[in-house]
């Protein structure tokens, strides 16, 4: 998906793909949408449709996915930092199709720790970025059978300029924190691990490439197994990249093995995150965008119309939703983003009752803000 898309043009080249035989369908949101604005934010002005579809609420995500049969087909949803609201999204919408959670198939992204690491601050803090993508896959572990929740994008890295053995130290130290996280919920940490992908670049060589993917899975023993015990190796993928590809070199895993201990020294990748050292310790060049959300050099021209359709849409919804029952919902939101339990219960109920994209991200984001607002009360 790229371009500028709505989700009628979005829709018309899935149902296309489908009719043409395609079983497995990915979709990209554009950026408003993947760090939680609405179409009309004036942050989002010039990016609404770039390379991607936008999508601000259950309205725009039932154009996208009218007419496609989600029971039978698999589908990546291309989000991270907002992979739980485009999830829910996703299965409120095919539950309306008749299609019940336990026959849908797919994944979504939700590799919070390689954005934190590739672009400035997002919409949340580092820890709460983390706890939404734990609770993304205690979901899916709870009613999404066939969804594989994580898949850690090493090869993202790579192309930002980390060298092989920092690609693979990075790979290793996301997944392990990732399944520290969800074990400290009190999930079980192999069934997580059994729904998470690790995406490492290919080498110049099939022999180079079958090299790296040996050193992930020792490292990935080595770290994980040692401080969890037993859990499986997750899924390794091969991502052949845009960027030139190198080989892998001899000491590759000396290089990436003492990599690790200096981040485990550092107190894990999530320490190492909050203090701002993961572009000096990764070797990566940071795309430069101001926080809290991305802006392009001069804006998408060719997004006005779309973000204008996006406007009218928006003012249509809020006229004819119940806007009290959405103020309820946010106020549970609110009040499960303050506890411990899981938000993606309570979100659900948000979206469900028609509140934007925008509008649950900017509970969430003032509620683990660093001085979050007092608790509202109820009407």
């Amino acid at each position: 998906m790229s371009g500028c898309e709505s989700a009628v043009q979005a829709n018309a080249r899935l149902r296309h793909l489908v009719g043409g035989g395609a079983r497995e369908l990915a979709v990209g949101f554009d950026t408003p949408t993947r760090t939680g604005l609405d179409s009309p934010a004036p942050a989002a002005f010039g990016l609404v449709g770039h390379r991607g579809v936008p999508v601000d609420s259950i309205d725009d995500m039932r154009v996208l996915l009218g007419g496609l049969p989600l029971a039978r087909i698999t589908v990546s949803l291309a989000a991270d930092t907002c992979a739980a609201p485009l999830l829910v999204l996703y299965r409120l919408v095919a539950e309306e199709h008749g299609a019940p959670a336990g026959r849908l198939a797919g994944s979504v992204g939700n590799d919070v720790l390689t954005e934190l690491l590739l672009a400035d601050p997002g919409p949340f803090p580092v820890r709460a970025s983390l706890r939404l993508a734990r609770d993304v896959c205690a979901y899916g572990l709870a009613e999404l059978p066939r969804w594989q929740c994580l898949t850690v994008r090493g090869h993202r890295v790579a192309g930002a300029g980390a060298d092989p053995a920092q690609e693979i130290a990075f790979t290793v130290a996301a997944g392990a924190e990732y399944l520290l996280a969800a074990a400290a919920a009190g999930l079980d940490p192999a069934a997580v691990a059994a729904r998470t992908a690790l995406c490492v670049s290919a080498a110049r060589t099939g022999r180079g490439t079958r090299a790296k993917l040996r050193v992930v899975r020792r490292l990935w023993a080595e770290t994980v197994h040692a401080r969890l015990g037993p859990a499986p190796t997750p899924r390794l993928r091969v991502v052949v990249p845009g960027h030139t590809l190198t080989e892998a070199p001899a000491g590759l895993e000396a290089a990436a093995a003492d990599l690790l201990d200096r981040v485990g020294r550092l107190g894990g990748l999530l320490a190492v995150l909050e203090r701002s050292r993961g572009p000096e310790l990764f070797g990566i060049h940071r795309t430069g965008r101001p926080a809290p959300h991305p802006r392009l050099a001069r804006p998408w021209t060719s997004s006005h119309a779309v973000r204008a359709r996006q406007t009218e849409r928006l003012a249509k919804l809020r006229a004819w939703r119940v806007q009290p029952a959405v103020d309820e919902s946010l106020l549970r939101l609110c009040r499960a983003a303050q506890g411990d339990g899981n938000v993606l219960h309570p979100l659900r109920e948000a979206l469900a009752s028609r509140a934007t994209l925008g509008e649950v991200c900017t509970v969430l984001r003032e509620t683990w803000a660093p001085n979050p607002r007092p608790s509202p009360t109820e009407p």
